[in-house]
């Protein structure tokens, strides 16, 4: 049986929770990746993407995301996970052994009081805007740094909490636990609005209620519409984040400089 036979099974290892796992994983693409009919490097790159450790939609931990610009060719490839840099290490260290040119940084959601009745680049969040940092080499930060990496991480986390709350009353019967069915989502405890979003949707197909119809009622749009909208599941889940968590929905919670952080906070 040839590497190229084992690939998919690699792959799918690559991008598992455990971090012993993935790094076999990663010995064994550098070791083989020779073997493997992989295509020149291409101009195309990619320097805004997330990992597991926010949340990304096809599973990609940090080294899946490596060894994905490497099988593709790709210039470049960046991670900008939400509020954490957990995923730096593994992915620049995943580039460098894969030969692919890497940068991480880090995005997170800010209050602008300013714009308290506009939406700038966040939609349905008006008076939120994404802000964005890169150029970090390395998860851990200096110490007199870290408060300002954990303020981000216990903001989301109330924000999540206080979410989960409101729509836990605007779906009843259907209800989500966060330590029980969010959580286990992500494998640095960093859940985002996306992970509520697929904990909520599990959650309604366990209660064995007909989805469509159950959707339709709670997002208020035909149940034609949203049984055509589910086939894409990527496209149904952002419905679901706009209609029940952004502006106008159940869990969406006015910014304040609590749930928050201000530009120029210290």
């Amino acid at each position: 049986m040839s590497f190229e036979d084992l690939l998919p099974a690699v792959e799918a290892q690559l991008n598992r929770f455990d971090a012993a796992e993935r790094q076999e994983a990663l010995a064994e693409l550098v070791a083989h990746q020779a073997e493997l009919a992989l295509p020149p490097e291409r101009e195309i790159v990619n320097l805004h993407s997330h990992t597991f450790f926010s949340f990304n939609a096809l599973g990609y931990s940090p080294a899946g995301l490596a060894w994905l610009a490497r099988k593709r060719g790709y210039r470049a490839m960046g991670i900008v996970d939400f509020d954490v840099l957990d995923g730096v290490d593994e992915f620049l260290d995943a580039c460098e052994r894969l030969g692919v040119r890497g940068s991480a940084g880090m995005e997170t959601r800010i209050f602008l009081p300013e714009f308290i009745d506009q939406e700038t680049n966040s939609p349905g969040e008006p008076g939120v805007t994404y802000y964005m940092g890169t150029g970090f080499y390395a998860s851990q930060v200096p110490e007199d740094v870290q408060p300002i990496l954990q303020g981000l991480k216990d903001r989301a986390d109330s924000r999540n909490r206080v979410m989960l709350e409101r729509i836990n009353a605007y779906l009843d019967p259907v209800q989500v636990d966060y330590e029980r069915d969010v959580l286990p989502l992500t494998p640095g405890g960093n859940p985002t609005e996306r992970h509520l979003v697929l904990a909520y949707l599990a959650a309604v197909e366990r209660s064995g209620q007909p989805p469509a119809k159950f959707w339709s009622e709670k997002l208020d749009l035909p149940q034609e519409q949203v049984t055509e909208a589910m086939m894409d599941a990527g496209e149904f889940q952002n419905q679901v984040r706009s209609r029940l968590m952004k502006r106008g929905g159940a869990g969406y919670m006015a910014p304040t400089p609590e749930s928050f952080p201000r530009l120029d906070e210290d």
